[in-house]
């Protein structure tokens, strides 16, 4: 079973969103309302309906601990990643309620990610698109890949200071055309949650830090979750692929709106990826590594006091998968 996962704050452009993706190529939806009343949809236009549940704080409410939910920003997301979980799915995808279909109609997009998550080659060109000596015909292996991240044609996943310079993102256009390619596990990369995919196993691991209502930071809730699902994923030996299925974004947002939220995140953006490449990792799951990551961020008195907070929240968030499990 898979299911999708959308946040939004905008009811006014819910129904436009789940009307470019109908028929809807996933076993389930789930809204979050970003806001203490679930939006109330015309169930009665779509044949399919009843695979549709819409969330709102009233449903955060009812956690052992609700605060380990953000609110006011997309972070609250991961709230439906647990329910998703709850819920047997198989494979979580989650898109942002701007992201539209592309090329591809909706179950080519589903497709597209699964490919990515199953069927991935071990073996890849050093020259893209061309089959270089050595390569293999038949026996290229199969990667273990846990995360798939899907791009983005139209408006291009920027920051409010490159959106405010000019930057129309034509310069990374070119890479669009490559279907997939596996992230180096050494490195790190800016993990987008607007168009992402993964695994079961890997639900624990995507806690987007908390930001928005009562937090210092905002809009980097998925960045710095990224950093902890790479930092997991080099020590168990496991894959991120990044590339297609793409998606029209059509950017709903205030790019001097978001150069507010951001502010605060931009200088401790700088390091964060230290703290997290600095964690020790032992255990041989998921889940355990997780805890792990909590444990040591929650005795982190950097970025005042923020990394401790991160770190019991993360603690708590385990909670959920340790007593369902």
């Amino acid at each position: 079973m898979n299911t999708l996962v959308v946040p939004t704050n905008r009811p006014d452009a819910l129904v436009g969103f789940l009307d470019a993706w109908s028929p809807w190529p996933w076993d389930r939806l789930i809204v979050v309302c970003d806001g203490p009343d679930a939006v109330d949809v015309p169930r009665d236009r779509w044949p399919h309906a009843d695979r549709l549940s819409v969330l709102s704080w009233r449903d955060v409410e009812t956690l052992p601990d609700p605060s380990i939910i953000s609110r006011r920003d997309s972070a609250i997301r991961s709230f439906g990643f647990w329910e998703a979980w709850r819920g047997g799915a198989d494979v979580i995808f989650t898109l942002d309620d701007d992201c539209y279909p592309a090329d591809l109609a909706g179950d080519a997009f589903v497709g597209r990610h699964l490919d990515n998550l199953f069927r991935t080659a071990r073996w890849e060109s050093t020259v893209p698109g061309l089959r270089v000596r050595g390569l293999p015909y038949r026996n290229l292996g199969v990667a273990d890949v846990l995360v798939s991240v899907g791009l983005w044609v139209g408006t291009p996943d920027l920051d409010a200071v490159q959106t405010l310079a000019g930057d129309d993102g034509r310069g990374g256009r070119a890479a669009l055309d490559r279907s997939r390619w596996v992230m180096p596990s050494s490195g790190y990369f800016p993990m987008s949650g607007m168009n992402l995919a993964f695994r079961r196993e890997a639900a624990c691991l995507m806690y987007f830090a908390p930001m928005g209502l009562g937090q210092p930071y905002r809009r980097f809730d998925d960045i710095w979750c990224g950093l902890v699902v790479q930092r997991v994923c080099r020590h168990l030996e496991q894959a991120i692929v990044c590339g297609q299925p793409v998606v029209d974004h059509r950017r709903a947002s205030d790019p001097f709106a978001n150069l507010v939220k951001e502010a605060p995140g931009i200088q401790a953006n700088e390091s964060m990826w230290e703290r997290i490449d600095e964690l020790e990792l032992k255990q041989p799951d998921a889940l355990g590594c997780m805890r792990e990551v909590g444990e040591q961020l929650s005795r982190r008195p950097e970025h005042d006091g923020y990394l401790e907070q991160w770190g019991r929240s993360i603690l708590g968030w385990c909670e959920l998968f340790e007593a369902d499990g």
